[in-house]
């Protein structure tokens, strides 16, 4: 199977989109533009989560400003690796220690050491929290 890469929707589109859908479907809605401007934002110009936000709150008899706040969708969430800058900083957190060591500087090898304790503790946290 080939894959297609589709760019983002641009926000105009996705706007035009979903007020045809509202009438198509005839959807009650309390707060037109809210509700469109949270499909917007919350789709990332994504298509499919377009549709299933849409899909979801047809089902709802009136949309109130309520449940228009509550509406997510995943896919239009953009996350930030912090990945490489947590393991830099646990590296250099560690290697403190061992300057200290090799300047005789005591202070900054108790440090390095403390450092080191408290980033292993903190990843064995995050590890058992990723696993549940």
């Amino acid at each position: 199977m080939k894959e297609i890469t589709v760019k983002p929707l641009p926000a105009p589109v996705i706007r035009e989109i979903v007020k045809k859908y509202i009438i198509a479907k005839g959807v009650l809605i309390e707060s037109p533009d809210l509700y469109i401007s949270h499909v917007v934002k919350q789709s990332g110009g994504i298509p499919q989560a377009i549709y299933d936000m849409l899909d979801e709150s047809s089902k709802e008899s009136l949309i109130d400003k309520k449940k228009v706040r509550a509406m997510r969708h995943e896919a239009g969430v953009k996350y930030l690796d912090f990945t490489p800058m947590v393991m830099v900083i646990g590296a250099l957190i560690v290697s403190m220690r061992y300057i200290g060591m090799g300047t005789g500087d005591k202070t900054l090898y108790i440090m390095g050491g403390m450092g080191a304790a408290l980033f292993l503790t903190f990843r064995f946290f995050v590890f058992k929290g990723i696993g549940q």
